[in-house]
């Protein structure tokens, strides 16, 4: 019997990868790029945005577009910001179809700048992902600050 049942729980494990569905897939390409922000990995953190991708940040008035300038942005926030912490707060991941994913949550920046100070930015995301010939991709992403206690 105890073999019947470590079969079965090892079949179990072995067919979960099979199961996976986009929620799933999105979560294993989006997991590293946090800590590769923390660790000021530029190419490891922009490499899941589409050539062509929309970036929307509280840190620039306009929008970022296209890989190349997302991947500058994020060199010279890097560069500005050379210690950076992020807590993430209330994810949520909307499954629309086999194709596109929604991530939305609250996050909480805690970065030193260059001269030492400790500035602390409590933000809100949206992400979307969209599967491009087999790879999941960001198409578009929009952080923006929260307003700041009392602001209306």
């Amino acid at each position: 019997m105890k073999r019947i049942l470590a079969a079965a729980a090892l079949s179990f494990l072995i067919a979960l990868p099979a199961w996976a569905g986009p929620a799933e897939e999105v979560a294993q390409v989006a997991g590293p790029r946090l800590k590769a922000l923390m660790t000021g990995d530029v190419e490891a953190y922009v490499d899941a945005y589409a050539d062509d991708a929309t970036f929307h940040s509280s840190f620039s008035p306009f929008r970022v577009e296209g890989k190349e300038a997302i991947r500058a942005f994020f060199n010279q926030l890097v560069q500005m910001y050379p210690r950076r912490n992020v807590l993430l707060r209330q994810p949520v991941t909307h499954v629309y179809n086999d194709n596109l994913v929604i991530q939305n949550s609250y996050a909480t920046l805690n970065w030193v700048n260059t001269r030492g100070e400790y500035e602390v930015y409590d933000t809100r995301g949206s992400t979307v992902w969209a599967k491009m010939e087999g790879k999941w991709r960001i198409v578009d992403q929009h952080i923006s600050r929260l307003p700041a206690h009392g602001d209306d």
